[in-house]
């Protein structure tokens, strides 16, 4: 869900412009793309690595409610073992799917994501997947 405590950065790699999309429904547009990993991503134990390369495979759909995203974003961890504190490391594939509705439109779950403007935030979603 995105945060109404900060403002989106259009120029951040998890934050898409869903503008050319438009709002009717049935136009889709697939993302792919290889962005910097923002800072915080993960745990004290293990996270993803600042800078790190994250790989969006994405589609976003225009639905009537607003634009669904599906898709994968891969991500490298790194860490540390809290028994033996050997290092770790390892690849996550997260699925996303994901509904981004539009301003003014009621979901049906009062955890749903939305649109700010035309833009979606993808950073919750990573953040999410990787503290599981």
């Amino acid at each position: 869900m995105s945060s109404p405590h900060r403002s989106l950065d259009p120029r951040s790699g998890l934050v898409l412009d869903t503008h050319e999309l438009g709002r009717r429904a049935g136009a889709m547009k697939v993302v792919r793309a290889t962005v910097e990993a923002p800072a915080d991503l993960g745990i004290a134990v293990i996270g993803v690595p600042p800078g790190s390369p994250v790989e969006l495979d994405l589609r976003l759909e225009s639905v009537v409610e607003g634009v669904l995203v599906t898709g994968t974003a891969t991500v490298q961890l790194r860490g540390e073992c809290v028994r033996c504190l050997g290092p770790i490391s390892d690849e996550l594939e997260v699925e996303i799917q994901e509904l981004y509705v539009y301003p003014g439109v009621e979901p049906d779950n009062d955890l749903a994501s939305r649109l700010e403007g035309d833009l979606i935030d993808l950073e919750p979603l990573l953040r999410d997947a990787v503290v599981l």
